[in-house]
């Protein structure tokens, strides 16, 4: 699944010996096996997966073609089968001063480690067509979330309920559809907590007459997907409607311009315009979107400086949002894939305003 040839050959790009992959994440993307304690070392044609006896006849089993190799004592076999190469490459950005100091203690791995930054970020970013099935997957399961808790958001109920009681509905529902977990704490937004981005979900009742915010998302065979809707419960403030179709605008000009071979500046700027158009541009405050994959954020950022150029069959999220503060905020969020000549939407809810 995971395009482990161009790992090979950017490996031997580089004139490394060998790799060394520490973050959960890359190991999961090069292995598509969990682990909470896995290393993956990769030569220009060899795979190697180092893990303790808790996962060691788990990845035998299902790494056939991988060699894998047993870690008795810490990492005392890794840094002794490290120790055969001269230039090994490994990710300084998720390595602690800590770690390191310890990973090198009485080796001579110190003059052989050179350290890279975000080394899959680029191909990690441009998904096969295996991967972006699986994210059709999840986010066709995160719909079904929604659905679900539409259902039961009844106005005379919902009224009873907090932010939490909304979440722990979610997750239930997440477990039902197959999911492993969430991809982030879900946000459940009542009023004026729906005008701050990244609220972090509380014991506040669900209000009435004003906006309900959700942002979710489920992880599903490894991959995260990622959601949000904005509600009315009861009767909402004219202005609060007025940016919701503004928001939904604004999504939709995104949606539209995007294509491979364009500036990715350009995705972030179509949705721009049309919120700075309407008179509300200070209330947009974050990016347009971000990738999405094995982790939650992902490359390519969709902001409004990004001069990289929009590849083909990169994932990533459309969600511009507009916050009015102590009043209320709509976000509108899908998830597309960048094809040839257009995106291809793969949320499957409607973006028209739903009043509860």
């Amino acid at each position: 699944m995971a395009n482990i040839n161009k790992v090979f050959e950017k490996i031997k790009k580089e004139e490394l010996d060998a790799f060394l992959f520490s973050s959960p994440a890359n190991v999961f993307y090069l292995s598509r096996f969990k682990s909470s304690n896995a290393y993956v070392v990769l030569t220009d044609k060899e795979k190697y997966f180092f893990t303790d006896f808790r996962y060691f006849e788990g990845a035998k089993e299902k790494l056939k073609d991988w060699d894998v190799i047993l870690l008795k004592q810490g990492l005392k076999e890794l840094k002794e089968f490290l120790s055969q190469f001269n230039k090994i490459g490994f990710e300084k950005d998720k390595f602690t001063i800590s770690f390191y100091e310890k990973f090198i203690e009485n080796t001579d791995l110190k003059d052989k480690l050179i350290g890279y930054e975000g080394f899959l970020n680029e191909i990690r970013m441009i998904k096969t067509e295996e991967e972006i099935n699986i994210i059709r997957k999840a986010v066709l399961k995160i719909d079904n979330v929604y659905k679900k808790i539409l259902s039961h958001l009844h106005f005379d109920i919902v009224c009873r309920k907090t932010e939490l009681d909304v979440r722990r509905q979610i997750i239930n529902y997440i477990f039902e559809e197959g999911g492993t977990g969430e991809s982030f704490p879900a946000i459940v937004a009542s009023g004026k907590h729906s005008a701050i981005p990244h609220w972090e979900t509380s014991n506040s009742p669900i209000e009435r007459n004003t906006l309900l915010l959700i942002d979710m998302g489920m992880i599903y065979e490894g991959y995260c997907s990622d959601f949000t809707r904005t509600l009315a419960i009861g009767e909402v403030d004219e202005e609060l409607k007025k940016i919701y179709e503004i928001v939904k605008e604004a999504h939709l000009a995104a949606t539209e311009v995007i294509k491979a071979g364009i500036p990715i500046k350009e995705v972030d700027l179509a949705a721009r315009k049309v919120i700075e158009k309407a008179g509300y541009g200070e209330y947009f405050i974050h990016s347009t979107g971000h990738g999405i994959g094995v982790e939650i954020h992902e490359e390519p950022r969709i902001y409004k400086n990004n001069e990289d150029i929009l590849k083909e069959n990169t994932v990533f999220t459309i969600e511009p949002g507009i916050y009015l503060p102590n009043k209320g905020g709509v976000r509108l969020e899908n998830i597309v894939v960048c094809r040839k000549d257009k995106a291809e939407v793969l949320t499957t809810t409607p973006l028209d305003f739903v009043k509860i």
